[in-house]
C-alpha cells in the first residue's frame, strides 16, 4: 500500500471493497516511450466479478463490450465532506464518509420520464471514493453543506442538473420535505410509486462561499442520484462520459483509474460458458483501453489473447498508438475475419489536440498506427470523434484523406456529446484556450439540439438535427466519397469460434 501523492488516501480496511495498491507482482515498469502520465494518478482495484458488459442502445453499434479500464485518467469532481448525511433506503440517515459499496439508499430518476415527473427508488451504493480538493460551502435556509465546484445538484422535478459553481444566492434547490435527521419520510415499500413533486420542496440558497482544501468522498450509485442532507444530487457516474469527449488526464479531471487485473480471467470463464453466444466484442466500449497506463499493466493485451485462443471476433476503438503493440494478436484473428480496429482521430492539429487530449498519441503516431495495422492485414477505418461544430468540423476532408492515404479502408464520425455537468467543464475548456470561439462552439451545439447543448434521445445524440448537423453530415460523406473509405468497417464473422480443450475431449467419443 502507498500514500497517494496530495493527501489522498483510502486505507485498507476489512470493509472497503476498493483501495488503491502498487502491483508490482505484474512485473511491468514504464517504457521511456510512454505518453507522459500525470504524477497524481491512482490505480485503483476494481473488484467486478464479470467482465462482459451488454448494450441495447439502438444507436450504438455492438451488443457486448469489455472494459479493461473504468476511467480514463479522469476522476470525476462531484464530491461532499465526509460528514454530510445522506438518506438510507431504510429512512435513516447516514454520513456519506461512513457509506460502503453495496449499502441502500433513497435515489431517484435520473431524468424525468415521458409525462411524468421524477420518481424516488432503491438505490445501491456501487463504488466509494476519497480525494482532497478545493471546497465551496453552500448555505441554504435549511442546511449547510460542504462540497465541489462541480458537484451537480436538482432545481425541480423536471428541471436540468445545474453544477455548485452556476448556482447564485436565491436560487432553489430541490430539497426533501421536512428531510433532516430525525425527519419521518414515506417509505419505499414494494410497489409504491412517490414522485419527487409529492415530497420535495425548495431549499433557498442564502449563499455561497469558498471553503478549505479538505478530504472529500465521491460514490456511485445505481440510480446514479441520492440525497444529500436532504438536496436532491448527482453522483459521479460521469466518468463513463468523458471517452466520448476525447479528453485525457489534466485536462478537466483529476486522475483515478479503476483496473481489473483478473479481466482476462474472467472472460476466459465467460467465453467458456455453455451461455455464451458467439458475438463481437468491443474493447473498450466505454473508455479507452490502450490508455496509458495499458502499457504497463497488459490488461487489454491478456484480453486479446483470450479472444485469440477462442477466435472471437472483437472490434478496438482507440487513441493509442499502443495498439500497434497487439498487431500480432489483431493479425491471427483478422486471418479468420475476427478481429478490426478503429482509430480515434479528433484533429490533425497538433497543437490543438495536445489541448484537447495531452496524454493521447498525436495524430501523426495514430496515422503510423492505420498504416502499420493495415500492411499486417487488419482491417483498420478512423473514427472522426468527436467532431467539434466551430473547431474541428472544417478539418473532415482533409482527416479523412490523410487516414485513407494511410490505410485506412472506412471512417465514421460523432459530434460532441455534452451530458449532464460535462456541459460546464466543457465551456471551462473553451473559456481556457479558445475564448474568441466559445460562443461560436457552444451556438453551434445548441443548434444541433433545439436550444439546448445536448439531446440525450436515441440517433439523436451523436449526430444532432437541423442546418448545421446536415452540414457536418454533408461535409462527412463528400470528404469520405472522394477518400474512397466506407461508410462501415468490415463484418466480423464467429464461424471461426472455439472453445479450447471440449473440440479435443469430443474427439476421444468419435
Amino acid at each position: 500500500m502507498r500514500n497517494p501523492p496530495h493527501g489522498r488516501a483510502n486505507p485498507p480496511n476489512r470493509f472497503e471493497k476498493v483501495r488503491v495498491e502498487d502491483m508490482p507482482e505484474l512485473g511491468f515498469a514504464p517504457s521511456p516511450d510512454d505518453p507522459p502520465e500525470d504524477p497524481r494518478t491512482e490505480l485503483l482495484i476494481d473488484p467486478s466479478r464479470t467482465i462482459v458488459a451488454t448494450n441495447e442502445s439502438p444507436d450504438v453499434g455492438f451488443g457486448a463490450s469489455v472494459n479493461p479500464y473504468r476511467g480514463c485518467q479522469h476522476a470525476c469532481s462531484y464530491c461532499l465532506a465526509p460528514e454530510t448525511p445522506v438518506l438510507r433506503a431504510d429512512m435513516s440517515w447516514s454520513p456519506i464518509g461512513e457509506l460502503q459499496v453495496g449499502d441502500e439508499l433513497v435515489g431517484f430518476d435520473e431524468a424525468p420520464r415521458p409525462r411524468t415527473e421524477r420518481m424516488l427508488r432503491e438505490s445501491i451504493v456501487e463504488g466509494v471514493w476519497r480525494s482532497r480538493r478545493e471546497t465551496t460551502r453552500l448555505v441554504t435556509d435549511q442546511a449547510v453543506l460542504t462540497t465541489t465546484a462541480s458537484h451537480l445538484w436538482l432545481t425541480g422535478p423536471r428541471s436540468d442538473w445545474v453544477t455548485t459553481k452556476e448556482l447564485r444566492a436565491g436560487d432553489g434547490l430541490l430539497n426533501l420535505f421536512s428531510a433532516r435527521p430525525g425527519s419521518q419520510l414515506p417509505r419505499l415499500d414494494a410497489g409504491r410509486r412517490i414522485g419527487l413533486r409529492a415530497v420535495a420542496r425548495p431549499a433557498r440558497i442564502q449563499a455561497i462561499e469558498s471553503g478549505a482544501l479538505r478530504e472529500v468522498v465521491d460514490i456511485q450509485t445505481s440510480t446514479r442520484t441520492f440525497f444529500a442532507n436532504g438536496l436532491a444530487t448527482h453522483n459521479c457516474y460521469a466518468r463513463p462520459t468523458h471517452e466520448y469527449l476525447g479528453y485525457s488526464a489534466g485536462l478537466d479531471f483529476q486522475t483515478k483509474i479503476l483496473v481489473k487485473p483478473r479481466a482476462a480471467e474472467l472472460l476466459r470463464k465467460q467465453l467458456m460458458s455453455p451461455a455464451w453466444k458467439p458475438q463481437v466484442v468491443m474493447l473498450s466500449g466505454v473508455t479507452d483501453c490502450y490508455q496509458p497506463a495499458e502499457r504497463r499493466l497488459r490488461i487489454t493485451r491478456g484480453c486479446l489473447e483470450v479472444l485469440a485462443e477462442f477466435r472471437n471476433p472483437v472490434g478496438i476503438v482507440t487513441k493509442g498508438f499502443l495498439v500497434t503493440r497487439d498487431v500480432d494478436l489483431l493479425a491471427e484473428l483478422a486471418s479468420v475475419n475476427a478481429a478490426s480496429v478503429m482509430l480515434s482521430i479528433t484533429t490533425l492539429d497538433g497543437e490543438l489536440q495536445r489541448k484537447l487530449e495531452p496524454l493521447a498519441s498525436p495524430p501523426s503516431k495514430r496515422l503510423a498506427a492505420i498504416e502499420l495495422l493495415a500492411k499486417a492485414g487488419i482491417p483498420v477505418g478512423v473514427m472522426t470523434a468527436p467532431v467539434i461544430p466551430g473547431l474541428t468540423d472544417h478539418e473532415l476532408p482533409a482527416l479523412l484523406q490523410a487516414a485513407a492515404n494511410a490505410g485506412a479502408s472506412s471512417a465514421g464520425f460523432v459530434v460532441l456529446r455534452l451530458p449532464h455537468g460535462v456541459k460546464q467543464l466543457f465551456g471551462d475548456w473553451l473559456t481556457q484556450h479558445y475564448p474568441e470561439r466559445r460562443e461560436k462552439v457552444l451556438n453551434r451545439l445548441r443548434a444541433l439540439h433545439g436550444g439546448a447543448l445536448y439531446d440525450s434521445r436515441f440517433a439523436h445524440r451523436q449526430r444532432g438535427s437541423g442546418e448545421f448537423a446536415n452540414q457536418i453530415d454533408a461535409l462527412f460523406e463528400l470528404g469520405r466519397k472522394r477518400a474512397r473509405l466506407a461508410r462501415r468497417g468490415a463484418e466480423l464473422s464467429t464461424a471461426a469460434f472455439r472453445r479450447p480443450g471440449v473440440a479435443d475431449q469430443l474427439s476421444l467419443f468419435s
